[in-house]
């Protein structure tokens, strides 16, 4: 039988191997373009290269606040989760069935974050004609290594969305 030392030593040592996944997560991605958004955005600012028509930069511009508004939201839904964990891991009577859920809970908040940006990219592909689409794919390689190459000579890059 383990005395109440070995058990506290050992529910600090499952905080401690949760706390760093869990922490680790909660800033991932921090610092880097927000790739759906940048993307959109980067659609509607090539509008004139792409040949897109007055009706869909406005979709695409609807597109882009709605995409902002989910993640907003869905970005603040893995904050107050992650909160909840963090709560719970300092917590000595949690019991770790409910840490758990509350992981669980963080992580398909942060699932449903990456799924909206996954529907807006899908959505964007709808309002483009075929051609247009080519077309967009075809220039992003050569706007993101005509960004690269500019920076290497120290020019501004071009709005260059992340592949």
């Amino acid at each position: 039988m383990f005395s109440s030392s070995c058990r506290i030593a050992g529910l600090a040592l499952a905080v401690l191997i949760l706390w760093v996944p869990v922490n680790a997560h909660a800033n991932r991605g921090h610092g880097s373009h927000d790739g759906p958004g940048f993307e959109l955005h980067a659609i509607v600012h090539h509008a004139r290269d792409l040949g897109l028509s007055d009706e869909q930069v406005m979709k695409f511009k609807a597109l882009i606040t709605d995409y902002q508004k989910s993640k907003i939201q869905g970005e603040a839904n893995v904050k107050l989760a992650e909160l909840d964990v963090r709560s719970l891991m300092r917590d000595d009577k949690a019991d770790m069935a409910v840490i758990e859920n509350a992981i669980r809970k963080s992580e398909t908040a942060q699932s449903n974050v990456r799924i909206e940006g996954v529907k807006a990219i899908k959505t964007a592909r709808t309002i483009l004609t075929p051609e247009q689409l080519q077309k967009w794919r075809a220039s992003r390689g050569t706007r993101h290594t005509q960004g690269k190459s500019d920076e290497q000579h120290g020019k501004p890059g071009q709005d260059a969305p992340k592949s």
